[in-house]
């Protein structure tokens, strides 16, 4: 699946991949209309999280073939 979305980026950029079901179950539940996700590198787990730290949401990213993207 490949999805566009507008973004506010602070960093680098980076090749990361992750499971869509994840992803949806997390932004499922969560009724905020902006949203922070935290990602360090392509290996470490991403983390969606409000300033509140109400909620914090872990998700793992998938390993893929950047030879194939």
């Amino acid at each position: 699946m490949k999805e566009d979305i507008y973004i506010n980026k602070e960093g680098k950029n980076l090749l990361i991949g992750f499971n869509p079901k994840f992803l949806m179950d997390a932004l499922r539940v969560i009724d905020d209309e902006v949203i922070d996700i935290y990602m360090v590198n392509p290996k470490a787990p991403c983390f969606i999280r409000d300033a509140g730290e109400s909620y914090v949401y872990l998700i793992l990213p998938v390993n893929f073939n950047a030879a194939n993207v």
